[in-house]
């Protein structure tokens, strides 16, 4: 692991083979973290309780929420990159504050997070499906 100092003064873990600069914080990581494993929680939840109160198909989509939720939550978390920050072209500190990223850190971090919202949306529509295909499972 090497490090990248996008600001002066403060270094911030660059894993080997990493596509950009990190622009959040480890305290930012832990907090999508903790919101991504509670929107997992939430899709089982809902996907089980739709499938004992034997909801229709339709109404069991609303899983695609809480599993965009959940997915936009770890894979900033697991990607170290905030879609946010990148679009604002700001690096997020440990106390929240943020800081102007260099320009070619900010280019990196936009091309990252485009992936981030394309996995989001794939991860929550095949996670919707699931639960609607659960309706044919009688």
């Amino acid at each position: 692991m090497s490090t990248a100092t996008a600001i002066p003064g403060v270094d911030l873990p660059l894993l080997d083979g990493a596509a950009c600069a990190p622009n959040i914080s480890a305290a930012g990581r832990r907090t999508r973290r903790r919101l991504g494993t509670l929107g997992v929680a939430v899709s089982v939840a809902l996907t089980g309780a739709a499938v004992a109160l034997r909801l229709p198909w339709y109404a069991r989509g609303v899983v695609f929420f809480p599993a965009a939720l959940s997915a936009v939550s770890l894979l900033q978390a697991r990607r170290h990159t905030c879609i946010r920050r990148a679009a604002e072209g700001t690096v997020e500190h440990d106390d929240f504050s943020t800081s102007p990223a260099p320009a070619a850190d900010a280019a990196a971090s936009r091309r990252l997070s485009r992936g981030i919202v394309r996995d989001t949306v794939l991860w929550a529509v095949a996670s919707g499906g699931v639960a609607m295909a659960t309706a044919l499972a009688r």
